[in-house]
């Protein structure tokens, strides 16, 4: 099968596991077709194309697969009810869909390829069905799609595979014009009929929500960093109180510089446990804590007690304004820490706190306005965090902040 040059080029990839994030057009499922037919050539596999649904499978990829294997003259039987072919070297391809993962359990598998991931139950589908059915044969897969925001799954395997240090995979990302067929006039026509926002998920193949990010100063490659050899005799812990779950960001400061080394998330917890995991933690540290001010009222305990007097109890000296500063400050003051006016960075997240990274990347305004989503999940350690740097580094009006235009987001 003749490719372009982009999909030569993740066709000779030896990687075991490959995600491929393109624009619309970029002949991603002709990808997918190529790279079935090529693992197809090894006798007696098991191998699965699966998408959105079994509908979608049969629309998409079967009659141009089909026809391509009975181009080759590899075709034994073609069962068109089952979507499945099987081939003369006793090799099986077949099609299926993703709305019920659990419906693909108990197979072994030697090779599949997921096409639209963004659009299926990704986490469900490979870390739970698809994962370990590769496991006995070793086989690889290839994940291809257009992005969906950075909410999405997809977005969280492409970070994944990116990162040079897990060898098995690697990660490509291509837009709609560098797959070659579609034309410069038509891209352009479509950019004049599609919102800029639309525009660059669909023919750029960008993960669009970090134009509406509360964390607009936050950057992956430079606020993400190890802190080597971490001073834990004082520690600075931001904390937000919530039933389920209960979190908490634990920091250093060294010199202007505030490093985020751990995170503790516990879901159905109370203040009571979460003390316990802290002092199990670190025994001998001299505890600072920065938490939800209203703490000093609610309870996520039983007993009468309030959160801060739990705190204190244990010996953490709390520290909290008397009411909620306004949400805006927390959020400007946080993102000058990120990445200052003048470019500098004074705040660093530790890679093994997972979940304040998430937070902090994914964590959008509601759309259209300057309203923090609080329904995604993503705001809690946002805020534990927040209450920590807004406590130790206010933001003073004579302070020159890095505005959110530098960052690709219109604040008002």
């Amino acid at each position: 099968m003749k490719l372009s040059k982009p999909q030569q080029t993740i066709a000779r990839d030896t990687s075991r596991f490959k995600v491929v994030v393109a624009g619309r057009r970029f002949g991603k499922t002709y990808l997918a077709i190529r790279e079935l037919c090529f693992q197809a050539k090894e006798p007696n596999k098991e191998i699965f194309y699966v998408t959105t649904s079994y509908r979608a499978a049969k629309m998409i990829v079967w009659k141009p697969l089909k026809r391509k294997l009975l181009d080759l003259r590899w075709v034994k039987k073609v069962n068109e009810s089952e979507l499945s072919i099987i081939l003369k070297n006793n090799t099986t391809i077949s099609l299926k869909g993703a709305e019920d993962p659990d419906k693909l359990r108990g197979v072994s598998l030697s090779y599949v390829c997921v096409d639209e991931a963004a659009e299926c139950k990704l986490e469900a589908l490979w870390g739970e069905i698809l994962r370990p059915a590769l496991a006995d044969q070793q086989g690889g897969a290839l994940f291809i799609g257009t992005p969906k925001g950075k909410a999405n799954p997809l977005y969280d395997l492409y970070v994944f595979a990116n990162n040079k240090s897990n060898k098995d995979w690697s990660a490509y990302q291509y837009t709609t014009e560098q797959g070659g067929f579609v034309t410069v006039e038509e891209i352009e026509a479509a950019k004049r009929d599609m919102s800029e926002r639309q525009f660059n998920q669909e023919f750029k193949a960008t993960f669009e929500s970090y134009q509406n990010r509360v964390a607009w100063a936050f950057d992956r490659d430079t606020n993400i960093l190890e802190c080597k050899n971490p001073d834990t005799r004082i520690i600075h812990i931001g904390m937000d109180f919530n039933r389920s779950p209960l979190v908490a960001c634990i920091a250093v400061q060294q010199g202007e510089v505030l490093h985020a080394i751990d995170e503790i998330q516990i879901f159905g917890s109370n203040t009571d446990e979460i003390s316990d995991e802290i002092t199990r933690r670190y025994p001998n540290s001299k505890v600072f804590v920065y938490p939800d001010p209203s703490g000093s009222r609610q309870q996520t305990s039983s007993g009468g007690r309030s959160d801060h007097s739990i705190l204190q109890n244990r010996g953490f000296i709390v520290k909290a304004p008397r009411k909620h500063d306004p949400v805006r400050d927390r959020i400007n003051a946080i993102n000058a820490r990120l990445t200052s006016a003048n470019g500098e960075k004074y705040l660093f997240i530790a890679p093994n706190c997972k979940n304040t990274i998430n937070s902090l990347d994914k964590h959008v305004f509601k759309e259209g306005t300057q309203v923090p989503d609080k329904d995604s999940g993503f705001d809690h350690m946002f805020d534990a965090i927040s209450y920590m740097v807004a406590y130790l580094y206010p933001i003073r009006k004579q302070v020159q902040l890095p505005t959110a235009e530098r960052f690709g987001h219109k604040i008002y």
